[in-house]
Formats: C-alpha cells, sequence, structure tokens
C-alpha cells in the first residue's frame, strides 16, 4: 500500500449520521458525518483503552466511545471524561488522530500518509456521468481473496477474457489481442482496446445486432486503487462504465466496491441484471486471482514474463515501482483484525 495518496474509502451514500468502521491495510478508522453533513474521520481506536469507537454513537457532532464513555469531538479531542471529577482538567493527550476526508465521485475519499497533501497527486476525476440524469448507476461491493495489486490487475488484463470469462465473451478462438497504445501520467494509465462483445444471455444481447462481433474498451487505472472501465459496445451509443476502488484490508484480502453505470434500459427493474453481470465476472476472476502468486504483483520485471498484450499491467506496475522508490510503500500486515 502506498502512502500520500488519497484513497476512496466508502461510497457517499453509505456515510451518515451513525459511525461505521472502515480499514486500510490492517489500519482501522472511523467515518461520520457531523450536523453540517460534513464527514469526519478519526481513528477507530480509543485513546483510553483502545475499543473500536465505530460501536459508539453521536452526540452533537462528537463521537462517544463506547467503553467508558469517552467523548471526542471532529478535531478528535476527547470533550468529556465521564469518571473524572467536573473540576478535573482533560489531558491534550486524551485524543485521536484525525484524517483529512474529501468526497468526489460518489465516495469519500481519506488521505493517507505523512506528505503535504498539496504535494499529493489529486483526486482523479473520472466519473462526470455520474451526475449525469442520462445514466442509471448501480452500487455494490465483494471481497477478494488476493492482494489488491492483483484485483486492480484482474481489471487492466486485455487477454484473460475469452479463458476466464467465456460465458460472457465468447470461445477462445478470438483471444489474440491487436496492438494498443498506453498513455501515462505520474499517477495513471490509460488504454483503448478493442475486445469481443458480450455473449452472455443479457438484456443488451437482445439489443445489439448479431453482426457487431466486438467493442472498444477504455480501460483507466489511478493509483492508489481506481479503476475505470468505459466499454462502447458500437449500437446507438450505448455504453456500460465500471468504476471501482479496490481497498486493501490486510496483505491478503481486498475490499472491492463498485459502481455500475448504463446509458441504456435505465429502469430499476434492469439493475439487478446490471448487479448478476458483475458478480458472475468477479466470481470468474477470483477463483484464478487468488491463486497468483507471490501475493502483491511483482514489480521487478524479472520475476514474470510480460509481453505486448500486457502494456497496461507493465505501466501500472512501473507506476508503482516508481513510489516504491521513493520511499512511499507501507508495511502490508498479512490478516487483518475483526473489531
Amino acid at each position: 500500500m502506498l502512502k500520500n495518496f488519497w484513497y476512496a474509502v466508502e461510497f457517499s451514500r453509505s456515510v451518515k449520521d451513525k459511525p461505521i468502521p472502515v480499514t486500510l491495510m490492517g489500519q482501522q478508522y472511523v467515518l461520520y458525518r457531523d450536523p453540517r453533513g460534513q464527514v469526519i474521520a478519526l481513528n477507530n481506536q480509543c485513546a483510553h483503552r483502545g475499543a473500536a469507537l465505530h460501536r459508539g454513537w453521536l452526540e452533537e457532532g462528537c463521537l462517544r466511545c463506547p467503553y467508558h464513555g469517552w467523548k471526542f469531538n471532529a478535531e478528535g479531542q476527547c470533550v468529556d471524561i465521564p469518571a473524572d471529577l467536573p473540576d478535573v482538567p482533560i489531558s491534550k493527550r486524551a485524543r485521536v488522530d484525525t484524517y483529512p476526508v474529501q468526497e468526489k465521485d460518489g465516495m469519500v475519499w481519506l488521505f493517507v500518509g505523512d506528505g503535504s497533501i498539496n504535494e499529493a497527486a489529486p483526486i482523479p476525476d473520472l466519473l462526470p456521468e455520474l451526475e449525469d440524469p442520462q445514466w442509471r448507476a448501480v452500487y455494490g461491493e465483494y471481497t477478494w481473496n488476493a492482494h489488491y495489486t492483483r484485483v486492480i490487475e484482474s481489471n487492466l488484463d486485455v487477454s484473460h477474457a475469452a479463458f476466464v470469462h467465456p460465458p460472457f465473451f465468447g470461445n477462445r478462438d478470438r483471444a489474440t489481442v491487436d496492438e494498443y497504445d498506453v498513455t501515462t501520467n505520474g499517477y495513471s494509465a490509460t488504454a483503448t482496446v478493442k475486445a469481443p462483445a458480450p455473449k452472455r444471455r443479457t438484456f443488451l444481447k437482445y439489443l445489439l445486432k448479431e453482426e457487431n462481433r466486438y467493442s472498444l474498451t477504455t480501460i483507466t487505472v489511478c493509483l492508489p486503487t481506481i479503476n475505470r472501465i468505459e466499454i462502447d459496445f458500437g449500437f446507438r451509443g450505448y455504453k456500460y462504465i465500471y468504476y471501482t476502488t479496490s481497498i486493501p484490508l490486510d496483505g491478503k484480502t481486498t475490499l472491492a466496491k463498485y459502481i455500475g453505470l448504463r446509458n441504456f434500459l435505465k429502469f430499476p427493474w434492469a439493475d439487478g441484471n446490471s448487479h448478476e453481470n458483475a458478480y458472475k465476472t468477479y466470481l470468474e476472476d477470483q477463483d484464478v486471482v487468488q491463486t497468483c502468486y507471490p501475493l502483491a504483483a511483482p514489480t521487478d520485471f524479472h520475476q514474470e514474463l510480460l509481453v505486448a498484450s500486457d502494456a497496461l499491467i507493465i505501466a501500472y506496475r512501473k507506476l508503482l515501482r516508481s513510489y516504491q522508490e521513493k520511499g512511499w510503500e507501507l508495511p502490508q500486515p498479512l490478516v487483518t483484525e475483526t473489531l
């Protein structure tokens, strides 16, 4: 996991006036909205005895610990210790860490690191369609038994579909990948590739012309955890966008939260089909991805043999390596403790 980046850790719609926990590589945080509607992020462990604050409750914009009732304000400072006499001053050490938060593209973003926010990569502007009434959005999540870099790469891999997803993308005699270009900057990479048109029995299959055997897919990865996949089906402007954040819970577990958008069949009754296709694809991918070793995608290019069709993965690994060499990689616990 890289430090000094913004991490999309939760759907904005899920953060309300009840505290909820989030985890990043073994570190526990708690999110809630204050009376103004602003999202607050604190360390989830109480400064007193380490109890999980997300099990507590809100009082006038402050978070009350469920163990001994210590009360923390939005700046992380304890403002009430019920067991103390009224005239006992509260130590300045009675506080928990706070973290910068932003909301964008339907997600809550948390800044993790010891560097300046002003020097960090900006939060990517990748989902303007979310505010467009011409698009219908669905939300979902699932857990991978895999390192987050392997999960991200499964979304960048343009040559696996015919073998891992044959029910959706057709048979294996169409596995050849044409050459494609990758554009990069200091924290993202993008490529557009030609891919087989979907074959799984979906609503869209019945809308597309049979002669449309291929679609154009534009894939973007933004450090540290964001993927955007836009599929242009080449028929009446129909497109589907799959936007996901792959949240590293620990060194071998990843929580993926996705937003799927479509500009066709924009009816609530069609949402189930979008969820079903995403879930089936996830199961097919995880069955293979969880077997990959080493657990983390290696940035030593002598360790795995990558080829031309892996150009986007190569670009991603080069980005990772540049920040590893900068000293921005954090230790990776293998297992996350459950609170």
